[in-house]
């Protein structure tokens, strides 16, 4: 018994930290950088996997940020911050896809404490988005 309460105090440290100007700005950032990234690779296979993802990203973008702000009965979110894009090199078709996929989890994380089931929903599917693109970068 004292493991377990033990545990779920170690759990209730671990809350997350992230706020909804946080999620939307990451959203954003996910979005932009799969753009930027799509029209500066050379390569077609990569060039047709960012395309998909950040067409996908659209939409992810708008309706997380919209249900968040239901869940908080209309409150706008506050705080836009651009993230720079960092310039294309090889590899970070790759690392913005596992970032998603890692994002897309503490956000799951992040819902569930709140109880905000419809967004955890999304979460998991925004890491399948980020799962498919790393398949599709592997296809040569």
């Amino acid at each position: 018994m004292a493991t377990l309460l033990k545990l779920n105090k170690e759990k209730e440290m671990e809350k997350s930290t992230m706020t909804p100007a946080e999620i939307r700005n990451k959203l954003f950032y996910f979005h932009q950088a799969a753009h930027v990234f799509h029209q500066d690779t050379t390569d077609g296979w990569e060039h047709d996997a960012l395309g998909k993802l950040y067409t996908e990203l659209i939409e992810f973008k708008d309706d997380i940020p919209e249900k968040i702000m239901g869940y908080m009965e209309g409150k706008r979110i506050s705080g836009f911050k651009s993230e720079e894009v960092p310039s294309y090199t090889q590899g970070c078709a790759m690392k913005l896809a596992k970032d998603i996929m890692e994002f897309a989890k503490k956000l799951e994380e992040w819902a569930e404490e709140k109880e905000y089931c419809d967004i955890e929903n999304i979460a998991q599917a925004l890491s399948g988005l980020g799962a498919k693109t790393t398949y599709r970068l592997t296809l040569k």
